[in-house]
């Protein structure tokens, strides 16, 4: 053993979000494992235990959810553990030398992010035909990668680091030339320490490609390639056909070709869990028995289809757990009879002796956890501490990446400095890639038994044979396996166990088939569900709704799998005229309710909305207790299982609302798990204090820091004291700042102030006139200078020295929310002014 000394960052639980820096020892034994100094200290959410009861429904109930794809909603399970993006990226240099200095020995994958075209189901990051299809574009892509090779050797001193492990994925590799594949390698043998003969490398083809191209799969042997891939997906050709796939007169070709060359790996893909057609055959078994017969590959992986940012998200409501569970054992009994063999939960077989069937990158990354770094777009990268994701994962786009390379930046969009429960979960969610865990490398990786990390985890498996021991591994039983999601969920963190926990929808009842099988609380429900519509959920993003909507470079959905109906009926609601005084509601979450409030105000701000709407839309309700309708706001918000209240105004400002105080106090006795937010101009959050901090969140209205653009904007002199406010509130806090003629010159100086005193939310905010809509000021000249790091209800994010600055387009969101009028009107329309009071909502038939 000995000692290493690495200044780490450390979240404190106790400092509401800020980071404190901490020269924290690492121990570092001969083996590169390190000691729980290492991790990032665990927020509040992160420090609890929940009942593995409560856990293993919400995975079941969430199949379609709780997968290998850790962790869920990153973006807000993860947050707080979230290293600084700056300029300069100090901190996110320092935190990847914290996590891969010390190691001996990593693994690599590089990602192609092209593709002839971009198929209905994928998930993954990959650019748009029309450009990657260009060589032009190609060149730039792996010029950038051989710059981000570079950066990492200068970071990391890779030359001294052995490769254990090395894959080229995407996309489709071998749409790139093979002179792209052959620089790839070489950048890779001249930044690492590779021996050939201790690890074989893999690379995924096409069968059109390999079939049509037959000089670059023997490429690829030449150059030391040993392993090969081939996406064939379904031989159900009806099938391939809606999916966008046309490879039925490639794959006896492919698979001649590529034997040809010498590949003695051939993997084959197949995915499963697509919905059924009414009246329809499911060939699921006939295409895995054909694959075996036609194309008789060394190993056959299946995918279980992921609908979350795939063009089908909202088909997943049609799937339910009985289909995917009879499709994977139907697959199971015909692979294990033809020779092929796997452990149970275990998604690859193989037919070679001692062989996994994976790549070297893959085995050792699901039953080691061996450190990885991803190179490209979107590229993610994992440690014993660390987890992050490339630029371009949302986006799809080449310009932020290439950019980043080019300005010497390592080209992270999220790097996360995880807690240990946030690493423990993330390396056990990947192991059951192979449907369990590797019992010594969790206590190699971590320093303590997988009994004494999950005490209570491990039991229930054990005690209702969801898993059982088996040499070295604990491992899925085929009751297990049946209950994948509630046994993989069971090893998350708890923060994104209690998200899982909380989050609405899935599949009420979806182990009814399993008669006296069933699980725990399972078996006090007999109802069989929706045949038709099984599951209930979002699968969807926003921003990837509205990324579709705009472009979308994939074929459309044929006409029984389109989408219909617009937004609100994909999400169980659809709005009609009614006499009902009460609105019936079914369906997911809104975005938030908005209450709103008409009456005099402290300012006189040249954009406000309010004064623009009808005037019977906004009367005065600020000196009326109970508001008007308030009853039927809280039906909505508990019916859909809308948590999130915003307090606003449109003529003025909620904090002049007589009954505030009792109306907080109304919201959190009648929505459990609310959270609370006020819209203010910050003007009375002093005066209020007490009331103001019964608030989870507040965004504070403050349209310039200059006393002259302030008064000019806001109509008058007097400021509120932001300062002050931060110091002692305990709301986290956000400023919004709508861009005029008059303060869009400012917009730099504006953040750099708001850094200054500790603000760390920013929303820029374009005019919104209602006749005309969003006028069109100009992106500020700062937010050009920086990558987009994510997309918000269809709005770019950046991230500057530390400050997250959202550019906010109203009539161009794609958010949807529930807003409750002055008058009484309850609305579903984001945009205000669209409202119209006779339209209330009620459930679809």
């Amino acid at each position: 053993m000995f000692a290493a000394r690495a200044s780490s960052l450390v979240r404190s639980a106790a400092s509401a979000g800020r980071w404190r820096s901490a020269d924290a020892a690492v121990v570092v034994d001969n083996g590169g494992h390190v000691t729980p100094d290492f991790w990032a200290e665990p927020t509040p959410e992160d420090s609890v235990i929940h009942s593995a009861q409560d856990v293993f429904d919400a995975g079941v109930r969430h199949h379609h959810t709780a997968n290998t794809a850790y962790p869920i909603a990153h973006n807000k399970t993860l947050r707080p553990y979230r290293v600084p993006r700056v300029r300069t990226q100090e901190q996110i240099r320092e935190t990847l030398i914290n996590a891969y200095g010390h190691l001996d020995e990593m693994m690599l994958y590089v990602h192609v992010p092209f593709c002839a075209q971009r198929c209905q189901f994928c998930e993954y990051t990959v650019v748009d035909p029309k450009q990657g299809t260009k060589n032009d574009v190609q060149d730039q892509y792996f010029d950038a990668l051989d710059r981000e090779f570079d950066l990492y050797a200068d970071l990391l001193s890779t030359k001294q680091k052995k490769l254990a492990g090395f894959d080229i994925g995407g996309g489709t590799p071998s749409m790139a030339s093979v002179g792209h594949i052959e620089r790839v390698m070489q950048k890779m043998s001249d930044s690492f320490d590779y021996d050939p003969k201790t690890s074989t490398i893999s690379i995924e083809t096409t069968p059109k490609i390999a079939a049509s191209e037959p000089e670059k799969i023997r490429a690829y042997y030449e150059m030391g390639i040993r392993r090969i891939s081939m996406g064939v997906q379904t031989t159900d050709f009806s099938l391939a056909e809606r999916l966008g796939r046309h490879d039925s007169e490639y794959l006896a070709k492919s698979v001649e070709n590529i034997r040809a060359a010498g590949f003695e790996s051939f993997n084959v893909d197949l995915m499963y869990g697509f919905p059924l057609r009414a009246g329809r055959e499911d060939k699921w078994a006939y295409t895995v028995q054909k694959t075996i017969e036609a194309l008789e590959p060394d190993h056959i992986t299946l995918y279980r289809m992921r609908y979350k940012g795939t063009k089908m998200a909202h088909l997943q409501e049609r799937v339910g757990l009985q289909q995917v569970n009879e499709q994977g054992d139907a697959a199971y009994n015909i692979l294990t009879e033809a020779g092929y063999d796997g452990w149970t939960g275990k998604n690859t077989f193989s037919r070679l002796p001692d062989d996994s069937g994976c790549s070297d990158y893959l085995e050792k990354r699901v039953v080691n956890g061996i450190p990885y770094i991803g190179l490209g777009l979107g590229a993610q990268s994992f440690s014993h501490s660390t987890l992050a994701y490339n630029l371009g994962g949302v986006t799809k786009r080449l310009d932020q990446y290439m950019k980043s390379v080019d300005l010497g930046r390592i080209p992270i969009q999220d790097l996360y400095h995880l807690s240990a429960s946030g690493a423990w979960g993330k390396f056990c969610s990947v192991s059951f890639y192979f449907g369990g865990i590797d019992l010594p490398s969790f206590k190699s990786n971590f320093g303590l038994s997988l009994e004494n990390a999950y005490p209570d985890k491990v039991a229930f498996v054990l005690q209702h044979n969801l898993m059982q021991y088996e040499g070295n591994r604990l491992q899925m039983t085929k009751l297990g396996k049946a209950h994948y999601g509630g046994v993989i969920a069971l090893f998350y963190a708890p923060h994104i166990q209690q998200h899982l926990i909380e989050l609405p929808g899935g599949e009420a009842n979806a182990t009814w088939y399993m008669g006296d099988a069933r699980i725990g609380h399972a078996n006090s429900v007999t109802d069989r569900p929706d045949p038709r519509r099984p599951y209930v959920g979002n699968a969807a993003p926003r921003y990837e709704r509205r990324r579709m909507m705009r472009s979308d470079p994939r074929m459309a959905l044929p006409a029984d799998w389109a989408e219909t109906g617009g937004a609100l009926r994909s999400r169980g609601l659809v709005t009609l005229a009614s006499t009902s005084s009460q609105p019936s509601m079914i369906g997911t979450p809104f975005e938030f309710g908005n209450i709103l409030f008409g009456g005099p105000c402290n300012q006189k701000c040249v954009f406000c909305v309010g004064q623009q709407l009808p005037a019977e839309m906004s009367p005065r309700n600020h000196r009326q207790w109970p508001l008007k309708n308030i009853g039927g706001f809280i039906d909505a918000m508990n019916a859909t299982k809308t948590k999130r209240v915003i307090l606003s105004g449109t003529t003025t400002d909620p904090q002049l609302y007589k009954y505030e105080g009792q109306l907080v106090d109304f919201l959190r006795d009648n929505i459990q798990n609310s959270h609370l937010s006020l819209h203010t101009n910050g003007i009375l959050a002093l005066q209020k204090l007490d009331v103001f901090n019964k608030y989870d969140t507040a965004t504070i209205s403050i349209n310039s820091f200059n006393p002259t653009t302030f008064r000019r904007i806001h109509g008058v002199s007097s400021m509120p004291d932001l300062q002050t406010i931060v110091a002692v509130s305990t709301p986290t806090l956000k400023l919004s700042c709508v861009l005029t003629p008059d303060n869009v010159s400012e917009v730099e100086s504006y953040i750099t102030t708001a850094a200054e005193m500790g603000i760390r939310r920013i929303a820029l905010r374009r005019v919104l006139d209602v006749k005309r809509g969003s006028q069109r000021v100009p992106i500020p000249n700062v937010l050009q200078n920086f990558e987009i790091t994510r997309m918000h209800c269809g709005n770019p994010v950046y991230e500057i020295d530390g400050v997250e600055v959202t550019f906010w387009t109203f009539d161009e969101t794609t958010g949807q929310s529930l807003n409750l009028f002055a008058d009484g009107t309850l609305s579903t329309q984001y945009l205000l002014s669209e409202a119209n009071p006779s339209l209330e909502l009620q459930a679809e038939e």
